[in-house]
């Protein structure tokens, strides 16, 4: 009896022994039939185009966006064209011709933008185009009018070192199949509305060269961002006195999480100073000083502080730049520099300053001092924004048209919030 039960129980056994041997046998001939088809599914994958996700650079003269239909540009939903008429240049020009509304932003950024360039403390336009001529090394050089009438006649405008020059080099870049949106920024590289709309909803098709441009100035330029902006004072010495009280001034700076805005106060009022030159002359003379940078309160009409403590401090420096009177500052490394409303890469490149501009008011010229930027000489600046061939700029307006009642409602609704506040 003994000897029967453990028979059965011994053929149960190997009959269990036997199920999972043919269970784990089945398994792996799933996993055999499978492999193959992994294989054959990542071969597959692998024959596919991989999907573009950056800009291809395009060897390309640079003079050549500029010919034919020329480069197209767009500042939010508001295009322009600017293109050469000839390839025949003329005194050392070729002339230049623009397409834009009236009002609207064109041409080239100075910086991250400029109202006005500032020369002997008058005002110019940045986007009276004079021409462009090529550079030995074949960069472009774009000529504005200056307002300068002491240039010697017969003398080629490309050659005057004088002259109001924007120095420019163009990189292209194979654009197709690309998102348009986030490629409609602003000039500190913020998406605009236009680009937050169409985001990847719309692509730029084949044949579509987007450009960046590489910017300088061969000479200190005093730039005026805004006209806007104001400081409520007529003179540098009249500013620095305002502003060494309890309420300091406001810097301008750019939005983002981290951002700190920062007010400025002066430790003294600035005292303008004058000695005789070599010939007996007198002039002012060029001075430094230091000013303390306050966090202040986001949001409000006065610059209040945030915190009785001084963040750092700025240095400052009194000169003259192309016979304009300016009072640019220099801050700690450790401040950021889109605080003091200067984008990162740029830091380098400009500097905050104020600047004493001369107006016609009532038949009288009077000084006012507006917030300005200065691009110090051979400091590169990548514009942000990028210009397009005629194919891309033809996506990025059948885009913009796409979106049309979309951007109705987002200008309706963002003016009742401007209204609101």
């Amino acid at each position: 009896m003994r000897f029967a039960i453990g028979l059965t129980l011994l053929s149960s056994s190997l009959l269990l022994l036997t199920g999972c041997s043919s269970t784990l046998t089945a398994n792996n001939a799933a996993k055999t039939v499978a492999e193959p088809a992994k294989t054959a599914k990542a071969a597959k994958a692998a024959a596919r185009p991989k999907k573009k996700e950056a800009p291809v650079p395009v060897a390309m003269p640079a003079f050549d966006a500029l010919k034919g239909k020329g480069l197209y540009y767009f500042d939010d939903n508001k295009g322009s064209r600017f293109y050469v008429t000839d390839t025949i240049a003329e005194n050392g020009l070729y002339d230049v011709k623009e397409e834009f509304k009236r009002g609207e932003p064109h041409g080239f950024t100075w910086g991250t933008g400029a109202a006005a360039i500032l020369r002997k403390g008058v005002a110019l336009d940045p986007q009276a185009i004079e021409g462009v001529s090529l550079a030995k090394d074949r960069h472009i050089i774009v000529h504005l009018r200056s307002n300068d009438t002491s240039r010697m006649k017969g003398k080629k405008r490309s050659e005057d070192p004088s002259g109001l020059d924007l120095h420019m080099t163009l990189e292209a870049y194979d654009m197709s199949d690309l998102p348009i949106g986030p490629y409609l920024v602003t000039r500190t590289n913020r998406t605009t509305p236009a680009g937050y709309l169409i985001g990847s909803r719309h692509t730029f098709p084949k044949g579509s060269i987007g450009y960046r441009a590489t910017l300088w100035v061969n000479s200190d330029e005093v730039i005026v961002p805004t006209k806007n902006a104001f400081t409520g004072s007529g003179s540098i010495e009249d500013f620095s006195k305002r502003f060494t009280k309890e309420i300091p001034y406001c810097l301008r700076y750019i939005p983002g999480r981290n951002a700190t805005p920062l007010g400025l106060k002066f430790e003294e009022p600035i005292v303008k100073k004058t000695d005789k030159d070599s010939k007996g002359r007198l002039v002012e003379v060029a001075q430094k000083g230091s000013a303390e940078l306050y966090p202040v309160q986001k949001g409000t009409i006065f610059c209040n502080r945030d915190d009785e403590r001084s963040l750092a401090t700025a240095r400052w420096s009194l000169r003259y730049v192309n016979g304009s009177r300016v009072l640019e500052f220099d801050f700690p490394d450790d401040i950021r520099a889109e605080d003091f409303g200067v984008p990162r890469t740029h830091r380098d490149a400009l500097k905050v300053a104020f600047a004493e501009e001369r107006v016609l008011e009532n038949g009288k010229t009077v000084r006012k001092l507006v917030p300005a930027r200065v691009w110090r000489a051979n400091r590169r600046i990548t514009d942000y924004q990028w210009r397009f061939n005629e194919t891309a700029a033809e996506a990025v307006r059948e885009a913009l048209e796409a979106t049309k009642e979309a951007r109705r409602e987002w200008d309706a609704k963002h003016a009742t919030k401007k209204t609101k506040k």
